[in-house]
């Protein structure tokens, strides 16, 4: 299996309840139509087991970040009421 190469596009920090979250937005730098973003925790809701990951690809930057915005706002939702943060990627 070949290795794709990520382009960083963005790199965003918040704090969610006193949790540092680092959050980035990639492109692979072959595929210059194709982006992704990364958390560096995730949430788990206290009704289900399995941490909250996204895994989605879009097709343009903005899609991507609103997203991303998306996720984080969902994330402090999630803490507000009575979730946790789980453990995430380390990048």
């Amino acid at each position: 299996m070949a290795a794709i190469i990520y382009t960083v596009i963005k790199e965003f920090f918040v704090e969610i309840h006193g949790h540092p979250v680092k959050a980035r937005i990639l492109s692979p730098i072959n595929d210059e139509k194709s982006f992704t973003f990364q958390v560096s925790s995730h949430f788990k809701n206290t009704s289900e087991q399995e941490a909250n990951i996204p895994a989605s690809t879009f097709t343009s930057y903005a899609n991507a970040e609103r997203h991303l915005l998306g996720y984080l706002e969902a994330f402090q939702n999630t803490l507000d009421l009575g979730g946790d943060v789980a453990p995430g990627v380390n990048f």
